[in-house]
C-alpha cells in the first residue's frame, strides 16, 4: 500500500477497530449477567483462552477443552479472554462476583503466561486471584520467566494468597522459579498439555523431505540468514520446506473448525522424515506426527528446557542441537537412520490421565 494513503487510513482503522473491540467485550461481558448463582451448579471458568491465530497456542485451548470434558462432564463450561477479563470498563470482576461459588473451578490458559514480557494474562491472573483467592484454581502449565523483581514479587505476593491453587510449571526452570516465588500454594513439574496428543494418531503417508518450522519473533536465536544458510546445506541431502506455527486465518475461523486445523497441521508434520525447530509446539507437533525432531535453541529457556522432557522417553527422535554446525550433523545422522515412525501415548496415560486426582488432592473434592 502508498505509504501517504496508509498513514490517511490509519487514524479511521484505528478508530473502527476501537469501536469493534469495545461491543465485543462489553457483549462478552454481558454474558455474566445470564449465568445463575445457584450452589449446586458446578461451573468451570476457563479464562485466558487463545486469542490469536498461533496454533500451538491453539493446541492447548484444544486439548485443555477436551480435558475440561472428559473430567468434568456435568460441569457447565464458561470461557472468556484475556482482554475481557482486564477491561475495567464494564466491571467483569464485580460481575463475575455476583455469580461465582467456592465449589466452582477456575482454570487458566496454559503457556508462556506467568511473565512481564507482555500480554494481559499476568494482569488476568492477579485480578482473578485477589478476588477468588479461595476458589479452585488450576493453573495450567506454564512458563515463568520475569525480568522485573517488582513485578516478580507483586506476583508472588498475589498468588500466594490463594488457599486452593494448582499451579503446573512445564520445564525445569520454571518449577524451580515457581517453587521460589511460591512456597505457599502448591507446585507440580508438568508436561505441556499437546503432549497429551503423542501416540493418539497413526499415518501412512510417503516420507521424502525434511521440514523447518521456525519462529519469527524475539524469542528467536538464530537470524534467517543463518536458518536460512542451514536450510541450503540440508536442501544437498533432501528437499527442504520451510514453514511456522502461526498461520494467516482469523483465530475466531479458527475455532470454529478447531479440531480440523489442530489435525491438519499435525498431519502436515507427519509427511517429513525429520523436522528442524525452535518452536516449542513444532518439537510437540512433531512427536504428535511420531517425526524425529532437532531442537534449535532460542533466546530464553523455554524450548531447550522443554526438551528435557523426552530425554529417556523418544530420546531416539528428539535432539538438541547446541549450534547450527551441529544441527547439521544430526540431519546427516537422522536421515541415515531408519524409524518405525510411531511413539506410545507416555503423557497422557503418565500425567494428564492423573491430573484430576491430583486437582482433587488440592481442591479437596
Amino acid at each position: 500500500m502508498n505509504p501517504i494513503l496508509k498513514n490517511i487510513l490509519r487514524p479511521p482503522y484505528r478508530l473502527i477497530k476501537g469501536v469493534i473491540q469495545f461491543w465485543s467485550i462489553k457483549r462478552k461481558t454481558d454474558k455474566l449477567l445470564y449465568i445463575s448463582n445457584d450452589v449446586g451448579r458446578p461451573r468451570v471458568f476457563y479464562f485466558g483462552v487463545t486469542e490469536h491465530s498461533n496454533l500451538g497456542d491453539l493446541a492447548q485451548y484444544y486439548c485443555i477443552k477436551k480435558w475440561i470434558k472428559e473430567n468434568y462432564p456435568t460441569y457447565e463450561l464458561y470461557e472468556f479472554e484475556a482482554t475481557t477479563i482486564v477491561d475495567n470498563r464494564f466491571n467483569f470482576i464485580d460481575k463475575l462476583s455476583k455469580i461465582m461459588n467456592d465449589d466452582d473451578i477456575i482454570i487458566f490458559q496454559s503457556g508462556y503466561t506467568t511473565t512481564d514480557l507482555g500480554g494481559h494474562h499476568d494482569l488476568m491472573h492477579r485480578i482473578i486471584i485477589d478476588r477468588f483467592s479461595s476458589v479452585n484454581i488450576l493453573m495450567m502449565p506454564q512458563t515463568v520467566f520475569f525480568k522485573s523483581e517488582e513485578r516478580k514479587l507483586l506476583t508472588s505476593n498475589n498468588h500466594n494468597q490463594a488457599k486452593r491453587l494448582l499451579f503446573l510449571a512445564r520445564d525445569r526452570v520454571s518449577c524451580q522459579m515457581a517453587c521460589t516465588m511460591f512456597p505457599d500454594i502448591v507446585v507440580k513439574k508438568y508436561p505441556d498439555i499437546v503432549t497429551s496428543l503423542i501416540g493418539k494418531y497413526n499415518f501412512d503417508f510417503e516420507r521424502n523431505a525434511v521440514l523447518f518450522c521456525c519462529r519469527d519473533d524475539d524469542e528467536k536465536f538464530y537470524s534467517d540468514d543463518q536458518i536460512n544458510s542451514l536450510r541450503a546445506k540440508v536442501e544437498k541431502l533432501l528437499r527442504t520446506d520451510m514453514k511456522d506455527t502461526t498461520i494467516h486465518v482469523n483465530y475466531k475461523k479458527i475455532k470454529k473448525k478447531l479440531q480440523y486445523y489442530i489435525e491438519n497441521e499435525i498431519s502436515t508434520f507427519a509427511r517429513y522424515k525429520l523436522v528442524v525447530t525452535d518452536r516449542y509446539h513444532g518439537t510437540i507437533f512433531a512427536l504428535v506426527a511420531n517425526t524425529p525432531v532437532i531442537v534449535l535453541k532460542t533466546n530464553d529457556h523455554k524450548v531447550t528446557t522443554g526438551v528435557e522432557w523426552f530425554n529417556g522417553i523418544y530420546g531416539d527422535y528428539v535432539f538438541l542441537a547446541e549450534s547450527l554446525e551441529h544441527a547439521y550433523d544430526l540431519v546427516e545422522g537422522i536421515l541415515r537412520n531408519k524409524y518405525a515412525y510411531k511413539l506410545e501415548p507416555h503423557y497422557n496415560t503418565e500425567y494428564y490421565q492423573k491430573l484430576k486426582e491430583i486437582a482433587v488432592n488440592v481442591f479437596g473434592k
